[in-house]
């Protein structure tokens, strides 16, 4: 057999010829070592610092939870407090204000003149104390002699004794007369007579005084009292 050596004579010559690899691979494998020690050196540090934000944030949560539960106290009592506040109102509400429509109705009833009748009354129109009426009267004396009576009841003094008297009218405002042509339905008799609109409002009275300048005796105006005592006496 014949054996053929291919190794350079440099290598022959020299024993130790890895000696230049092996020590460039260990300086690359030490630079890669501390290269990644030092990487995860730095995101252990942002590691670190994240888990200090934690906690401070923990702990401020902490600190706030007291207030947090104040302030849910404090809702509720705000809550509370507002119901006792609605409360209050329903029973401090003026007990007039209740009854104000069933005052209008008797008004218009007891100021209405024998001769006038209504057709048709809205009350809480446009605004919640306003009201429109449409009637009928013989003649329009008759008209002027119902929208003066209501008109009254602005100068008309409060009496504690009567509720009625604590309601009165005013922006009174006659849209016009004019007479009708045809008669209602089964009401034959009524054709042929003036018809009239009327709106205004309706005010509760504040004070026992009569309101500046508006006085029945200054003014002319007949007060409601007096109006109902010509009526009855009419009746009579």
């Amino acid at each position: 057999m014949i054996k053929i050596n291919l190794c350079p004579i440099d290598e022959l010559e020299s024993q130790y010829w890895y000696v230049p690899d092996l020590a460039m691979a260990l300086a690359i494998a030490l630079v890669s070592f501390f290269g990644v020690q030092y990487y995860l050196g730095t995101i252990q540090d942002q590691i670190d610092q994240t888990n200090v934000q934690v906690q401070s944030l923990t702990e401020n949560t902490n600190k706030l939870k007291p207030d947090l539960e104040r302030f849910k106290n404090l809702s509720k009592n705000i809550d509370e407090l507002n119901q006792k506040l609605t409360a209050l109102k329903a029973i401090t509400v003026s007990k007039i204000a209740k009854y104000e429509p069933v005052i209008v109705l008797e008004h218009f009833q007891n100021l209405k003149p024998e001769g006038v009748w209504l057709t048709s009354l809205k009350i809480g129109v446009t605004q919640a104390d306003g009201f429109e009426m449409k009637g009928q009267a013989l003649d329009n004396l008759l008209t002027a002699e119902f929208i003066t009576a209501v008109r009254s009841t602005e100068s008309q003094e409060l009496d504690q004794g009567d509720i009625r008297t604590a309601v009165y009218f005013d922006q009174l405002v006659l849209k016009g007369t004019e007479v009708v042509k045809g008669a209602p339905p089964n009401f034959p008799e009524l054709a042929n007579y003036p018809e009239f609109t009327l709106k205004g409002r309706y005010q509760e009275r504040q004070s026992a005084a009569a309101p500046e300048g508006s006085d029945a005796e200054e003014t002319g105006a007949v007060p409601v009292s007096a109006v109902r005592g010509r009526r009855n006496a009419a009746r009579l």
